[in-house]
């Protein structure tokens, strides 16, 4: 199991360096990137807003969820979040969480912050975990630098995420909402 689960993994992660997901890099227009996971096999769920699309699919048995952002103004995406399977107890939410960071870790070396503890009232082992994690109680997450772009955490929806970002597309993300935010003021 822990081989397949490897396995899987190794799909999902970057490849030599880059940022890859599956093959396809966490760069370029929204239009073909979205084609790409199309021909992967995953469905568009969602538009929310010209901005984020929301796709599923399956690897390796398990359905993942893509959360893609793109820049408002050139449509390019900056950032691609993967949402695992949600899960229905703490013990599995737990463990795996743990076997993505130590994945990522082992790739990527130590993250640069990491955190993993309740808030109040609640605990680790006092059997309100899953209460805890969907009231944002649950505080598991480790970041990687941006020169690395790679987030990991525990979400209020009982799931794992692991977010890319694209460096060079965020800022272009941030330069074109301050122009767009300029003109409405």
């Amino acid at each position: 199991m822990k081989l397949i689960f490897s396995i899987a993994f190794t799909l999902l992660i970057y490849t030599s360096g880059a940022q890859e997901f599956m093959g396809v890099k966490v760069e370029g227009d929204k239009a073909t990137f979205i084609s790409k996971f199309k021909a992967k096999g995953f469905i568009i769920t969602r538009a929310e807003n010209s901005n984020v699309v929301t796709m599923k699919g399956t690897v390796g048995g398990k359905q993942y969820e893509l959360l893609i952002s793109s820049t408002p103004k050139t449509k390019q995406v900056w950032k691609v979040s993967v949402y695992l399977p949600e899960a229905t107890s703490w013990s599995t939410l737990k463990s795996e969480y743990e076997d993505y960071l130590g994945i990522l870790t082992e790739k990527y070396g130590e993250p640069e912050k990491k955190y993993s503890f309740f808030s109040s009232p609640y605990d680790e082992g006092d059997g309100y975990e899953m209460s805890a994690i969907k009231l944002e109680k649950c505080n598991y997450s480790a970041f990687w630098s941006s020169s690395v772009g790679i987030y990991i955490a525990i979400s209020k929806f009982q799931q794992v995420r692991i977010s890319y970002e694209n460096e060079k597309n965020s800022a272009l993300d941030d330069l074109e909402k301050k122009q767009i935010n300029s003109k409405i003021f």
